[in-house]
């Protein structure tokens, strides 16, 4: 299980690259992505909720999705 994460944690952080995130939001897309809320997300990074939507929205405006459940769909779909 461990080398499955650590290879499904290495697509993820290339992808992210390719889609040329800023460091806070290839952040907000990992945690987003774990499944926190965005409020959630607020509280653990010190910022507003606020700064987090607009974050997570340039993430799924830059990987050119609809929003989260698509960014999450994005990296299982090809493995079922």
């Amino acid at each position: 299980m461990t080398d499955a994460r650590n290879r499904l944690s290495h697509v993820i952080a290339r992808q992210f690259d390719d889609w040329q995130l800023t460091a806070s939001e290839k952040e907000v897309g990992w945690l987003l992505l774990k499944g926190l809320s965005l409020k959630e997300i607020a509280a653990l990074r010190d910022t507003r909720e606020k700064t987090v939507r607009q974050q997570a929205s340039s993430v799924y405006k830059k990987a050119d999705l609809p929003g989260r459940h698509a960014f999450a769909a994005w990296f299982i779909e090809d493995a079922l």
